[in-house]
């Protein structure tokens, strides 16, 4: 676990990660963490969803949970509060471009995601199972043609572990303006510089105008692990990956047996105290 700092009570931002924290492994919400997700806006805290996800597979899970706030999607790359944009970074065209091809030669189910678009050159047993997750179904077309209406906010490679492991190694060999972060075994995603969960947590403390010792954040995996020490109180979830424990102040239940509603319930409560 990570040498806790300075953590300046009463709590004012709360930072969710959704699969595998918020979600259960049924990639279901349970009412606890509901409950608690609710407790904690009735006491002045922001509620702040942030993740990977592309906004409109976010925009389920918030209005589930019946708390409005803000919305950091891709890992943190677009953040927007209500019809307001607050950030916005894409990845560099010739980065796409790289991956793209690397991606076909290794034989890597690559997804390319800009704003609401999820694009994939063909369907497979991997993008069939994100479309389960989220509820999304890609368009089909050439990566290139996608690119040609934008840059990317991010893009997502999936496949068994091993193979995901040595893409990554690969991609490590190469200059890419771009980071590489792991939100599972299975998946790599690729996602502009300084664009990461950290970051958004930052830009959403600056955007309410508090220090980031007030913000609490909760992940499960390594793509957590800047978020986890930015904030005031970082909480890694039981199921989490090590480097998310190791990176984390608390260590929660796991997400099937509500281990947000655990750490809202201690951390805020523990404030008001």
């Amino acid at each position: 676990m990570k040498q806790s700092g300075k953590t300046a009570f009463p709590l004012r931002l709360l930072c969710l990660d959704i699969d595998g924290t918020l979600l259960d492994t049924a990639h279901q919400l349970p009412p606890e963490n509901r409950a608690a997700v609710q407790f904690a806006a009735d006491k002045g805290v922001t509620v702040c969803l942030l993740s990977a996800r592309p906004p409109q597979a976010i925009a389920p899970i918030a209005q589930a949970l019946g708390v409005p706030g803000p919305v950091a999607s891709f890992g943190g790359a677009l953040i927007q509060d209500g019809e307001s944009r607050i950030f916005d970074r894409r990845l560099p065209i010739d980065a796409a471009q790289l991956v793209i091809r690397l991606a076909r030669q290794q034989g890597v189910s690559l997804s390319l995601y800009r704003d609401t678009g999820w694009f994939v050159e063909r369907e497979d047993r991997w993008s069939e199972g994100e479309g389960t997750i989220t509820g999304l179904h890609p368009t089909l077309m050439p990566l290139e043609h996608a690119l040609a209406d934008g840059a990317p906010h991010k893009l997502l490679c999936m496949g068994d572990a091993v193979h995901i492991d040595r893409f990554y190694q690969a991609l490590q060999k190469k200059t890419l303006s771009a980071e590489l972060l792991r939100s599972k075994d299975e998946y790599l995603e690729i996602m502009p510089q300084h664009a990461d969960k950290a970051q958004a947590l930052l830009t959403m403390c600056c955007h309410l105008g508090i220090p980031s010792t007030q913000a609490m954040a909760i992940g499960d995996h390594d793509i957590d692990c800047a978020l986890l020490r930015a904030a005031g109180v970082g909480v890694a979830m039981g199921n989490g990956s090590d480097a998310a424990r190791k990176a984390a102040d608390w260590i929660a239940p796991d997400n099937d047996h509500a281990g947000v509603a655990a750490a809202v319930y201690h951390w805020i409560r523990e404030g008001e105290i």
